[in-house]
C-alpha cells in the first residue's frame, strides 16, 4: 500500500468534475474545462495536497474525462481509469445516487484498493483518435438503420 498516496475520487461528467478526498471528505465541483482545472489546483494547494502524491481515479466515460487526463498528463499528476461495474461490484448494495456520493465512494475504492492501483500510462492521442471515430461510425451506422427502417414503414403505409 502507498502510504503517501492522496487519492482522489473523480465523478466524471460532461461540464463538471466532481471531486472528493476519501479520509477528510473534502470536496469541490469544478467545470471540467481550463479555468476549472486552475479552481482544482488552487483547492489542492489550499489542502496541502503534494501533486505528486496525488493520485485521481476515474471511471471510464466514453470522452467526457479526455480534457481531464490532458490536464492531468500536462502538470504529472498520476491517474487512473476503472469501469464503473468494477467499481460498483465491489461497494455492494448503497443507498443513494448523486455526482457527490460518486466521488466519495470512487475515492473509496481507491483508498481499498490503493495496494492495487498503478497509474495509467499516457495517453495515445492516435489511439484516442480512433476510438472516437469508432464509436462516431456506429452511432451514425444505428441513426442510419433507424431512418431506414423509417423510410419503409412509411412506404408500407402511404404507398
Amino acid at each position: 500500500m502507498k502510504k503517501d498516496r492522496i487519492t482522489l475520487g473523480v465523478d466524471v461528467s460532461k461540464k463538471t468534475l466532481d471531486i472528493c478526498h476519501w479520509g477528510t471528505h473534502d470536496f469541490i465541483k469544478i467545470e471540467n474545462n481550463s479555468s476549472g482545472f486552475k479552481q482544482l489546483a488552487k483547492w489542492m494547494r489550499g489542502k496541502g495536497f503534494v501533486s505528486s502524491q496525488v493520485f485521481f481515479i476515474m471511471e471510464y466515460t466514453g470522452g467526457y474525462e479526455y480534457r481531464f487526463l490532458q490536464y492531468c498528463e500536462s502538470k504529472g499528476l498520476s491517474y487512473t481509469r476503472k469501469s464503473g461495474l468494477e467499481i460498483k461490484k465491489s461497494m455492494g448494495m448503497v443507498r443513494g445516487k448523486s455526482d457527490k456520493q460518486d466521488s466519495f465512494r470512487i475515492a473509496q475504492y481507491g483508498e481499498e484498493k490503493a495496494y492495487m492501483l498503478e497509474p495509467s500510462g499516457k495517453l495515445n492521442s492516435a489511439i484516442f483518435d480512433l476510438k472516437q471515430l469508432i464509436s462516431f461510425r456506429k452511432r451514425l451506422v444505428r441513426a442510419m438503420a433507424g431512418y431506414k427502417a423509417s423510410s419503409s414503414e412509411r412506404k408500407a403505409m402511404y404507398g
